[in-house]
């Protein structure tokens, strides 16, 4: 991606910019905060928001909405959002007058009363160059609420189909538990007829054992699985007994706009990095206008008792930038603004390095998937199906049936950690790429 050029905003440009940047109105995502903020001050309590759904049974949409009302971390990067408003309306203040009095003279017809007024002027429009800079960090922060959202979806979208893929994972094992049972019966049956032999039985009973293994670290990966995509929804004590969806979506219009050689997105990060520039040279601007002297004038009233009763005070007072002109902070925030303009191609190259090894592992994936289905499991179903009927027929050829029920148990459970490996890699691009609506 094109590095973009910053030119240095003239002066007005970013008055206005500091002026339209006031409260009452709300940024790009005020609506949305707002209904954050709305949501986080009314849980009191820690009842998860629930969408209308079958008990225990949700889609990837119901799981999302879910997370968007529950998150601490969105809460906590919208309450950001808030503080850095309240930090740039702070910034623009001008200072406070300051009122002292008292008598030089206390007692007798010398006695002496003042009064007086005193205010800093500040020049060079140093208050609207701290209040701009101070509201590009409201942009930074607002665009930080952006990427901890689609850090969350992301999460809860990987967390919703590895518990997907746990869930296939766990019916397809205990079919063949099932299919091994039955199998391990009719090795039995054949052997108490005289037709089979006590290593053939016990082969098929150590397939049973096998299986039942299987199943049983599978569904203990299930319930694991389930409790980490509660944890990541904000609600870690969320029953989520099964999702529902399909493995087996095309990603075909996904993959052709993101999984795309040289493909760099353009997403929050790059945009933080962006404003940290424009915050930088604002910055240095402010420290250009630093030594020139802000005004302090001073306006008050004088009584006393002898001579002329009532005495007007005036009094100007101006710092002379003698010694110190700023001339260090000026080199700093030189060096700050070439720091900031380095890291946008910073950002943009680890985004490059991300989606570049995720693209690899999602291609990978979906070739590997191609493979089990145009190929490896219909070869892995035609073999078990001879097999088996020859097997009915009588040709008890009890080796070979057991070959033949293992490879098309690895096929499968090999198809289904493919499809877990694609969905959640795309799941990763989609982040990256903040993709809203997935798949």
């Amino acid at each position: 991606m094109p590095s973009r050029v910053f030119p240095d905003p003239p002066g007005m440009d970013v008055m206005r910019f500091a002026a339209e940047s006031k409260f009452g109105q709300f940024g790009r995502l005020g609506m949305a905060l707002l209904a954050l903020a709305a949501t986080s001050a009314s849980a009191q309590d820690d009842s998860p928001l629930a969408p209308n759904q079958t008990a225990a049974e949700y889609d990837l949409a119901a799981l999302i909405a879910i997370a968007e009302g529950n998150s601490p971390a969105l809460r906590q990067a919208a309450a950001e959002v808030n503080a850095a408003r309240g930090r740039a309306h702070q910034a623009g203040l001008y200072p406070n007058p300051t009122l002292n009095g008292g008598a030089m003279q206390l007692g007798g017809v010398d006695s002496q009363y003042f009064a007086q007024l005193s205010q800093e002027i500040v020049t060079k429009h140093k208050l609207q160059l701290d209040q701009a800079a101070a509201c590009r960090e409201v942009f930074q922060a607002e665009y930080q609420f952006v990427k901890t959202r689609f850090e969350l979806l992301t999460a809860v979208r990987q967390g919703y189909f590895t518990v997907l893929a746990g869930q296939q994972r766990v019916d397809t094992l205990s079919k063949l538990v099932s299919i091994a049972r039955k199998s391990e019966d009719a090795a039995a049956r054949l052997q108490a007829a005289g037709e089979g032999t006590r290593s053939d039985t016990l082969l098929f009973q150590l397939e049973v054992e096998k299986a039942e293994v299987d199943l049983q670290n599978a569904e203990t990966l299930l319930a694991a699985a389930r409790r980490e995509l509660a944890a990541s929804m904000g609600v870690r004590t969320w029953p989520i007994a099964r999702v529902t969806g399909d493995l087996r979506i095309s990603l075909e219009a996904f993959a052709a706009q993101t999984v795309v050689d040289g493909y760099v997105p353009y997403n929050a990060d790059v945009m933080i990095a962006e404003q940290e520039v424009e915050r930088q040279r604002i910055l240095l601007r402010r420290a250009r206008v630093e030594p020139f002297p802000n005004v302090t004038v001073t306006a008050g009233y004088m009584r006393q008792l002898l001579s002329t009763n009532n005495i007007t005070l005036l009094e100007a007072a101006v710092p002379l930038p003698v010694w110190n002109k700023n001339q260090g902070n000026i080199f700093a925030a030189q060096a700050g603004v070439t720091r900031a303009m380095e890291n946008i191609h910073t950002v943009q190259n680890q985004l490059a390095r991300q989606m570049a090894d995720a693209q690899g592992r999602f291609r990978a994936a979906d070739q590997l998937v191609a493979r089990y289905e145009q190929r490896i499991i219909p070869l892995a179903r035609e073999g078990v199906e001879i097999i088996q009927q020859a097997f009915d027929q009588g040709q008890f050829d009890f080796l070979r049936l057991l070959q033949a029920q293992r490879a098309l148990v690895e096929a499968q459970l090999g198809y289904l950690s493919a499809l877990e490996t694609r969905w959640t890699t795309a799941a990763e691009i989609a982040g990256l790429a903040q993709v809203e609506v997935f798949p």
